[in-house]
């Protein structure tokens, strides 16, 4: 027991020694390897694994959502446009719904007037 103990502070004073000479040579704090190092435990690597899938998902959901806003108003131009010749025929029609029903009362008063 005494022997593991021993072994296992060897180890983490070597696993020290080692990530200071790390730091030494590579242009990178001490913070920054603590956390990749964090990163890279199999435990958290899944963790992150799953947080990037979940941020993938969501970007893509984001993406789809300003793809069919950006064909709705395109459709929805395009129908504006197709819609504008039968939109002015329609107003003509029901400028000359009002004209007959106007014709039709003065031609009803004119049957009372002579009735």
């Amino acid at each position: 027991m005494l022997k593991k103990l021993i072994e296992n502070k060897a180890k983490n004073a070597l696993a020290v020694r080692a990530e200071q000479a790390l730091v030494e040579q590579l242009p990178v704090d001490q913070k920054t390897l603590r956390v990749i190092g964090w990163l890279v435990r199999p435990t958290n690597l899944k963790k992150v694994g799953i947080g990037a899938i979940g941020c993938a998902m969501a970007v893509s959901m984001i993406k789809n959502a300003n793809q069919m806003r950006s064909y709705r108003a395109a459709m929805g131009k395009e129908l504006k446009k197709q819609l504008e010749p039968v939109s002015e025929k329609l107003n003509e029609l029901e400028a000359q719904n009002e004209e007959l029903k106007r014709q039709n009362q003065e031609l009803l008063k004119k049957l009372e007037q002579k009735a």
